[in-house]
């Protein structure tokens, strides 16, 4: 039976900590999750059964987010890469599996970039190579509600900006809706800052740094509806990374671990641990993005041929 172990480190004069469900004869590396911006490492409990069968699953809560320390909007993502390289050495994790969620991408990719030989594989979920205008104008706007205190308003909009619009099927829309609604409506004064500095975050944001990334097994991946980093966006950015697979998650926006948790779990449990992802009834086909005609290879060196 898989056990929780809760394990806390400090970087550069931030707490943050990790829980551990620990798999005694793993078949694959150790899963690490880094979830989205408002999300703890409780978030992906209820998915985590399959990639606990086969590895031993490591949920984080790098600085800024659940009960870690608070984080200053001015350190930014490379900041946050540099917390997960440190806590896989204090963990004496050689090799991680890498699962990026949203907030949680451009941690994992810019580890991926920096300290490639630590990451065995890297799924990628709502990545992008950057916010598109319409994004970032949402995002304003949460930041804006939060400095004038009204979280119902912050919920109303944190709904309008993650949930696709009523023309598009989604699975569990309501319980969705309603749990949103409920979780973002109960922000709390002190939380606020928090949620502030996460969203600006986010803002400030440059994009993926140039270079690519190469020699990762890696799988990038949204909802077929996903209204903030919409499924261009992640083809754009699973172009930087050199023989990247892509799909997207039929029936679902930018939360399918909300809309559709058993078939989240199961992607990505087939892929860390090499199971075809072909001809899956939840999936779109798979894709492999190329960079656009004449820009030439996004990453460090030619892609080989499959």
């Amino acid at each position: 039976m898989n056990t929780d172990q809760v394990r806390r480190f400090t970087y550069d004069g931030f707490a943050y900590r990790c829980r551990i469900v620990e798999n005694p004869a793993p078949l694959t590396e150790p899963i690490v999750v880094v979830g989205g911006a408002f999300q703890d490492m409780y978030a992906f409990r209820r998915l985590e059964g399959p990639w606990a069968a086969s590895s031993t699953v490591i949920s984080v809560e790098l600085p800024g987010s659940g009960s870690a320390d608070a984080l200053p909007a001015s350190q930014g993502f490379e900041f946050l890469s540099d917390v997960l390289i440190h806590l896989l050495d204090g963990l004496g994790v050689a090799r991680a599996n890498l699962l990026g969620a949203s907030y949680g991408a451009p941690v994992v990719y810019g580890v991926a970039q920096e300290r490639p030989e630590r990451v065995a594989r890297m799924a990628l979920f709502g990545a992008a190579p950057r916010y598109p205008d319409a994004g970032l104008r949402a995002l304003r706007a949460l930041v804006d509600s939060l400095e004038a205190g009204d979280t119902a308003a912050y919920a109303r909009l944190i709904v309008s900006a993650l949930v696709p619009p009523a023309d598009r099927r989604i699975r569990n829309r309501p319980s969705v809706t309603k749990l949103l609604t409920l979780v973002m409506g109960a922000v709390t004064p002190d939380d606020i800052p928090r949620h502030i500095a996460s969203t600006l975050r986010l803002i400030e944001w440059k994009g993926l740094r140039p270079g690519g990334i190469e020699g990762i097994p890696a799988l990038c991946f949204t909802g077929e509806h996903d209204p903030l980093t919409y499924p261009d966006l992640g083809r754009e950015a699973a172009a930087t990374i050199e023989g990247a697979v892509f799909t997207l998650i039929r029936e679902a926006g930018h939360l399918p671990v909300l809309e559709r948790p058993e078939e989240f779990a199961d992607l990505v449990a087939r892929f860390f641990t090499d199971r075809p992802l072909h001809g899956l009834s939840y999936t779109t086909p798979l894709e492999r993005p190329a960079p656009p005609a004449g820009t030439g290879a996004l990453w460090r060196t030619a892609p080989r041929v499959p």
